[in-house]
């Protein structure tokens, strides 16, 4: 992938469960999360990898907004 410049204005060390650490990000659009997690691995002279990744907002768009399947199922039926 070519670099680019990106803003992360918020990171956050949620919980520390060796070797997993949960982490909050809070960056600009195109920011590869994937990818920070290597590059933090590299800082730290070890190895990185996401093994799990939930995007909790997209511009205005927040996840606590959101519907469950099981509420969506019933609003639609609703219908």
């Amino acid at each position: 992938m070519v670099p680019k410049n990106i803003t992360i204005s918020a990171f956050e060390v949620q919980g520390l469960e060796l070797p997993q650490v949960h982490f909050r990000v809070c960056c600009s659009k195109g920011t590869y999360i994937r990818a920070l997690a290597r590059d933090l691995g590299l800082a730290l002279n070890t190895g990185a990898h996401l093994s799990a990744l939930c995007r909790t907002r997209i511009g205005p768009y927040h996840l606590r907004n959101g519907f469950s399947i099981e509420d969506l199922k019933i609003a639609l039926k609703e219908e």
